[in-house]
């Protein structure tokens, strides 16, 4: 019985096999789930029967080698008993096997980020990391690389990660990054206004992008410089700096010039030249402190009326019932109401240039 049992001893604490090479170890043996084993006793030429169990369970084996999948976490008794042709049984012999669960990859949650910036990954799970593909990124080996200046639209990356046991996530994780298009913001055109007269300020989406904040600066003479659309008292000339930002963080800026005239007042152009290059095409009075125009009118020499409007900002392009005028000069009178609810009228005499 003795020699038998010692016998034993020697091959399974020698030659426990792993499948997956021709090398061979020791009891106890460490594995990770979903790793298959080859364990044997003797030899195939040793004319013996064996009772394999794990966890106390019998195998189907009943030859020197058991071939086995370990699916579960935990730790288990692997035990081994010859059975020898004469009618002897060896020891039971056993070993203690680690069976390590496998790592999870999280390559963290789908992201939003602005055109022309950076973003981090956030990848968690493991000791050792693999993301793919490795463009853009600052380092595809580490949990947290830098995604660096991406283009527009989505892009997808995986992540593969391995514990410190050396067991490796049975699948991958994916993330999504969602790239946006730039935003803009419009500030309002540059203006003239009079000294302390009230300006309604109002930045506009022009794309629909979705701004949630606004914030003016500097916030000299707003009433509220975090909103959309605050009114300014001034008494000297200002530039704002309207920034905008969207739910996902982007932003927009845009500025404003203010001039400021120390009374209400019509300025007109003594000349114009409507040839359509966009410069000074149209003849029209630039109002500041003015609330309403009452009326803009242009005579030509023989006191024929050419043009009017009540409209401010509308003006003269040199046409008559679809004629342009020749060059010559024209008379005009204007009457307006300012801020304050005075009347303010001016005329005088424009030259029309082709």
């Amino acid at each position: 019985m003795y020699k038998w049992s010692q016998h034993i001893i020697v091959w399974l604490l020698l030659l426990f096999s792993i499948s997956s090479a021709s090398a061979q170890i020791a009891m106890p043996d460490t594995v990770c789930v979903g790793i298959t084993r080859v364990y044997q006793v003797n030899d195939a030429s040793t004319p013996s029967t064996y009772t394999w169990k794990i966890g106390g369970v019998t195998q189907s084996s009943t030859t020197h080698s058991l071939t086995t999948t370990w699916n579960t976490a935990g730790v288990f008794l692997l035990t081994v008993q010859e059975h020898a042709l004469n009618g002897c049984d060896g020891d039971i012999q056993s070993g203690l096997v680690v069976v390590n669960p496998l790592p999870i990859a999280n390559a963290g949650n789908d992201v939003n980020v602005c055109a022309g910036k950076n973003i981090q990954l956030n990848g968690s799970g493991g000791a050792v990391y693999q993301w793919s593909p490795p463009t853009y990124l600052s380092n595809s080996t580490i949990s947290n690389p830098s995604l660096v200046l991406p283009p527009l639209g989505t892009l997808t990356y995986s992540l593969m990660v391995t514990d410190a046991n050396g067991c490796k996530a049975l699948k991958l994780d994916t993330v999504l990054i969602h790239v946006l298009p730039s935003v803009k913001v419009f500030a309002g055109r540059d203006t003239f206004i009079a000294v302390n007269q009230p300006l309604q300020l109002n930045a506009t989406d022009p794309d629909n992008a979705g701004f949630i904040s606004y914030i003016w600066s500097p916030s000299f003479g707003l009433n509220n410089s975090l909103i959309k659309s605050p009114i300014a008292i001034l008494n000297k000339d200002i530039t704002y700096i309207v920034t905008a930002t969207t739910a996902d963080g982007c932003k927009a800026t845009d500025d404003i010039n203010i001039r400021i005239f120390l009374a209400p007042e019509i300025f007109v152009p003594n000349a114009f030249t409507p040839n359509h290059d966009g410069l000074n095409d149209l003849f029209r009075p630039v109002m500041v402190g003015i609330r309403e125009l009452k009326y803009f009118v242009v005579y030509n020499r023989y006191g024929q009326e050419v043009y009017r409007t009540s409209t401010i900002g509308a003006g003269w392009d040199g046409m008559v019932k679809g004629q342009m005028q020749n060059t010559g000069s024209f008379v005009w009178a204007v009457e307006a109401i300012d801020y304050r609810g005075i009347s303010v009228k001016k005329n005088g005499a424009v030259i029309l240039i082709k």
